[in-house]
């Protein structure tokens, strides 16, 4: 009798475990997907996002990007605008150890970012083109302009504010 009780209370743990360690991801990623359709500036008036869409347009990002963003799906990707002229990318494989970036923005909306490290001897270092479609303070919308070699998209991903 013990050794039933015993064996229903392990398995029911091993099950409730196994939910609450599969769900985390599930619970995350809808969390980060959902669309929030209206966001308060400092006048605590609500705003639609047609008229984020134009403030965005007339918002200076350089002024306004502080801090870390992390990419859609990911635990620990994203950008740190660290300053004016300094970025840094962590890569989900190597969260502990990230690329430090000189940052120049071109005009409000879109920057060059130039790896500081040397990878490779004699070949120029790698650069992104990165423009901001969409920022509403917690939600960033950043387009990836494709300059490698090869074919490739240009596309855009999304950040939220850490």
């Amino acid at each position: 009798m013990k050794s039933k009780t015993i064996l229903t209370i392990l398995l029911t743990a091993i099950v409730f475990f196994a939910l609450g360690f599969l769900g985390k991801d599930f619970y995350q990623n809808r969390l980060k997907s959902e669309n929030i359709p209206v966001t308060k500036n400092q006048s605590d008036r609500i705003q639609t996002k047609d008229e984020t869409k134009t403030e965005n347009k007339n918002t200076d990002f350089s002024k306004v990007l502080k801090g870390k963003y992390i990419l859609e799906g990911a635990d620990y990707a994203g950008f740190e605008f660290i300053d004016d002229e300094t970025i840094s990318w962590t890569n989900e494989m190597f969260p502990m150890d990230p690329d430090t970036m000189r940052l120049k923005w071109i005009d409000e909306h879109t920057f060059v970012t130039t790896f500081t490290k040397n990878i490779e001897k004699g070949c120029p270092p790698t650069n992104w083109v990165r423009k901001i479609e969409y920022y509403d303070g917690h939600k960033l919308v950043i387009r990836d302009y494709w300059t490698g070699w090869g074919e490739s998209k240009d596309k855009s991903e999304v950040f939220y504010k850490e």
